[in-house]
């Protein structure tokens, strides 16, 4: 027998380790009946919290629940539903002049462009603009005022002339304008989102093809869409 294995079997570090199996095993044992008794906890809890309401205390708080969502429901599409992008004030086009045919005007709001807008009043941030379309002309002159809900005249008034079909500033039968005044406050704009009666207006009267000396007439009055670009 090897006297060197006699040594290491008697020695107080191999008792140790047979002494730490069972120590081991005893403390898995312990963790496991933890985690059972917790288990039981949560569930005896829970059986708990059921038994503690009736029925009819079940019923309730569910539908108190369904109502909540459903008011939450007709809420956002109520807001939802009040944005407007169109009046009811629409403008049935064309529109025939004693020297000019207007087929057709799209009035929106943008953003300022400070490299490109000039005559802007000071801290305007978004602006009234349209988009006009002639259908037929002989000569004449057209010209354009935006008015407040208030009906006060926003900025500088806007005035073109035509022949033959066509606006003399773009030589085609289309072009855009905008106003010089309008929103200073992107909060401004949001309320006008949801606006169902007090629109700006976008004002429109005809003349002679000397816009200087002519006198002009009523043509549109129409509502300014508050949808943006």
């Amino acid at each position: 027998m090897d006297p060197l294995s006699d040594i290491e079997s008697n020695s107080p570090a191999a008792e140790e380790t047979e002494l730490s199996k069972p120590r081991a095993e005893e403390h898995s044992a312990d963790s496991s009946m933890e985690k059972s008794s917790d288990s039981t906890q949560t569930d005896k809890d829970s059986a708990f919290l059921l038994k503690g309401c009736s029925t009819r205390e079940i019923i309730w708080l569910g539908s108190l629940a369904l109502a909540i969502i459903m008011v939450g429901i007709f809420a956002l599409r109520l807001f939802f539903g009040n944005i407007a992008t169109s009046t009811s004030e629409d403008v049935d086009f064309p529109v025939k002049g004693e020297h000019l045919t207007i087929g057709a005007i799209e009035t929106y709001w943008r953003k300022v462009d400070p490299e490109t807008d000039s005559g802007i009043q000071l801290g305007t941030k978004l602006i009234p603009a349209a988009r006009i379309s002639l259908k037929s002309s002989g000569s004449g002159s057209l010209r354009f005022l935006f008015e407040n809900p208030q009906g006060d005249l926003i900025g500088d008034s806007v005035t073109l002339i035509a022949s033959g079909g066509n606006f003399l500033d773009s030589k085609q039968n289309t072009t855009t304008i905008r106003a010089t005044g309008g929103f200073k406050d992107l909060g401004d704009y949001n309320e006008y989102l949801t606006e169902q009666v007090r629109f700006w207006k976008l004002v429109v009267l005809e003349g002679g093809p000397d816009s200087g000396n002519q006198v002009f007439n009523p043509l549109i009055r129409m509502p300014i869409s508050p949808k943006r670009r």
